[in-house]
């Protein structure tokens, strides 16, 4: 088995999620032993990550953090490194620079999925600064939340962020799916935290494909290569 680096902390609850599927994929599909796993939980501060999550700003700061929390991983004994976070993949370049290991993207294994599927557009749901920073936009067609509701949804996602799973940001973010839903093919959580307001895997006979879950499952293919 290969040993993972998880570059964690965005956020604790969501990181501590992505463990947990890696664990019990990798003993669901070899019974014999539980995965080597490595985290490094990056100390962001609070005020970075918002000023970042919702206006794409401190990314030289943020850059830093994660580019030294992957060394930490190299250092310690990692195979290849994940980063269980879609909006920090603006530096997923600059993070394989930074080190001798791959770094699997959480975009291009949601994309392989997607296209493995026959999906032809997709709703879009992920921070403002995904959306701003056009992760997806050349790799797959897209419907895009508006304006006000990109606002809205960054305000839902800092308060997940802060642990205020509130059944009104629940309702919220089901309201701004239903806007973007009559467009799409199939709707993608593009910001992993988002899987702890909206677990299902179908909403009004859409499906819905949670990145955390790809990526979860793309981690576990490569611990067992």
């Amino acid at each position: 088995m290969k040993t993972v680096g998880i570059i964690g902390g965005l956020g604790p609850e969501t990181t501590a999620k992505f463990y947990m599927q890696i664990g019990f994929l990798c003993l669901k599909k070899n019974k014999t032993q539980r995965p080597n796993i490595l985290i490094a939980n990056v100390p962001i501060s609070l005020s970075l990550e918002e000023k970042f999550i919702n206006r794409s700003e401190g990314k030289k700061e943020f850059c830093e953090l994660l580019t030294n929390a992957a060394r930490t991983l190299e250092k310690g004994g990692a195979d290849f490194i994940v980063l269980p976070c879609n909006t920090a993949h603006v530096f997923i370049e600059d993070i394989r620079n930074s080190v001798n290991v791959p770094v699997l993207s959480i975009i291009d294994e949601s994309v392989k999925v997607l296209k493995s599927r026959g999906v032809q557009k997709v709703g879009l749901l992920s921070t403002p600064a995904t959306i701003k920073n056009k992760l997806f936009d050349k790799k797959i067609n897209l419907v895009k939340p508006n304006k006000t509701n990109q606002k809205q949804m960054g305000l839902i996602i800092n308060d997940v962020l802060h642990d205020k799973n509130t059944n009104k940001n629940r309702l919220e973010l089901l309201g701004i799916i239903n806007r973007i839903a009559k467009k799409s093919d199939a709707l993608l959580l593009a910001c992993t935290d988002l899987q702890l307001l909206i677990p299902e895997k179908e909403i009004n006979g859409i499906q819905v494909f949670d990145t955390m879950q790809i990526l979860a499952d793309a981690t576990t293919r490569e611990i067992l290569s």
